[in-house]
């Protein structure tokens, strides 16, 4: 049987358009595969880089760690170092320390008198009173800083042992029917942030500066948090104590003779509480009046110290309590 030249070429047709289809075919699989591991390839480079990253972030903040590690420990040693018989000017640690460039960060530490604050646990006695002298005391730096003074009830009634609110204060039953309920402390506080948990009081009044607050409040003070304290035995030290502090001591303590003692220990120090008596607008009935409160040595100060590595930053916070056996930690915090 003969085939004709026109099936023949029927023929030859079908198998070059087979052969066609066959390439198209080879070529389509071998694009998908190069596109497919090109998908691979920036998958595997794209998490190669973010695990790089990673790796890079992780390295950096265990630096800023142990930067601010370092910092708290160098803090700690300095005060060790510091064995005269009076704290402020003069001192190592009085001020700010320059900070401290370290390899590729910086550390940076200060180290602040707690004696320079008001002791909040001092508005109550021990027998669980209300220590009027402090109160008052606590209500000049309420007026410095433009804060409403009847709060002061409340926060007197959050440490005294009655269960009989004063003025404005507040007491278990207040704190009962809040939501969520929590209970009055009824003794002295523990630290000073336990004052947002107390009737009229919030981080506005206390973190926030008082000329953010009031156009009244002149530059330059700071939040009641940077004038108050839970630490020490409640005397003030003269060397250190800012103005607020100062004026507190004593209603006849008047911006005079609060700048006077300001000007005078920048040029000198209290060696001794008596030397308050060498300014001159100080006089012996006030000197007499605020001698019991004050002091000119330390012996609890607040250390921060924080480390810097690329963009990350890490803080220690520390009040230590100093004294003849050594510095014992009382408290401690960590950023994370």
């Amino acid at each position: 049987m003969s085939i004709s030249p026109k099936c023949k070429q029927n023929v030859q047709n079908g198998l070059v358009n087979d052969r066609r289809r066959f390439n198209a075919f080879a070529l389509m699989s071998v694009f998908v595969l190069v596109t497919a591991l090109s998908f691979v390839t920036l998958e595997f480079s794209r998490s190669s880089s973010i695990n790089l990253r990673m790796a890079i972030n992780s390295s950096q903040a265990k630096k800023a760690q142990y930067y601010a590690f370092g910092g708290y420990k160098t803090a700690l040693t300095v005060l060790k170092l510091d064995t005269n018989e009076y704290d402020g000017p003069g001192d190592f640690w009085y001020g700010e320390l320059p900070p401290i460039p370290f390899e590729d960060g910086v550390i940076a530490v200060t180290i602040e008198d707690e004696k320079a604050r008001f002791n909040l646990q001092e508005l109550v006695t021990e027998n669980g009173i209300e220590d009027k002298r402090r109160r008052v005391m606590l209500e000049r730096i309420f007026d410095v800083l433009y804060l409403d003074k009847t709060t002061i009830d409340a926060i007197i009634d959050w440490q005294d042992s009655n269960d009989v609110p004063q003025g404005t204060g507040a007491e278990s039953y207040y704190y009962a029917a809040r939501r969520p309920s929590y209970k009055v402390r009824n003794s002295p506080m523990i630290t000073t942030g336990e004052l947002l948990l107390v009737k009229d009081v919030d981080r506005e009044m206390l973190f926030l500066p008082p000329s953010r607050r009031s156009s009244l409040v002149p530059e330059g003070y700071k939040p009641l948090n940077d004038y108050v304290t839970v630490y020490g035995d409640g005397r003030i030290n003269i060397n250190t104590a800012a103005y607020p502090v100062l004026l507190s001591l004593s209603h006849d303590m008047d911006e005079t003779i609060v700048d006077d003692i300001l000007e005078y220990r920048q040029e000198n120090h209290f060696e001794r509480v008596g030397d308050l008596k060498n300014v001159e607008t100080v006089s012996d009935i006030l000197y007499d009046e605020v001698a019991p409160l004050i002091t000119v040595k330390s012996d609890v100060f607040r250390i921060t110290a924080t480390g810097s590595a690329g963009r990350f930053m890490r803080t220690i916070t520390a009040v230590v309590l100093r004294n003849s056996g050594g510095i014992r930690v009382v408290y401690f915090n960590r950023s994370l």
